[in-house]
């Protein structure tokens, strides 16, 4: 009798703990939304202690969504958002992804350790790339990494960067859930 007792006792506790942990995994990430006048709707996932600021350019109407963190100097990341034409990147096809970060980080990969870009797929669906380059000698207070991507979905085109000093790469995982999150919605 005891031990029936003290069976369910464990297994409430168990799962006290389980349902603890699931929700507090749950709470750190949250949904936002923002409104670009060439694609509409956009909606992602992000951590909640990452503060947004959105601004807007008047001319092509690109959005700008960066990401502050919660502790001043632990990155820098800023995704941009519009429709291929506006970008002024209307022949950009998922073929020519890997080029296009190349030649954005051409200019930084002389002062790299890498030397060159090498450029990674991720999404499930692998229509992003991403590369990331390490500054060989950043002055005090500069980022160590330097990280570029794009992605497009339909008509639609996310950039991103990000600068951080993550060298174990929890920063760039985040930050590419963010961009993998990114949905145009209609």
């Amino acid at each position: 009798m005891a031990s029936a007792y003290l069976m369910r006792k464990l297994f409430s506790c168990v799962l006290l703990c389980l349902f603890s942990s699931i929700a507090h995994g749950a709470g750190s990430e949250e949904l936002r939304s923002f409104t670009n006048k060439n694609v509409g709707k956009v909606s992602l996932m992000a951590p909640r202690d990452w503060k947004p600021v959105e601004r807007h350019s008047i001319n092509f109407g690109t959005t700008f969504y960066r990401f502050q963190p919660s502790t001043d100097g632990e990155f820098d990341f800023e995704i941009l958002v519009n429709d291929l034409a506006h970008m002024e990147i209307g022949a950009l096809v998922d073929k020519d992804l890997e080029r296009y970060i190349q030649s954005n980080m051409a200019s930084a990969a002389p002062q790299s350790l890498e030397g060159k870009a090498s450029v990674f797929r991720f999404v499930r669906q692998h229509d992003g790339v991403y590369a990331r380059l390490t500054d060989k000698a950043p002055k005090p207070g500069e980022f160590k990494l330097f990280t570029q991507g794009v992605r497009l979905q339909g008509q639609g085109v996310v950039l991103f960067t990000l600068y951080s000093n993550d060298k174990d790469g929890a920063i760039l995982k985040k930050a590419l859930a963010v961009v993998e999150s990114l949905k145009f919605e209609q």
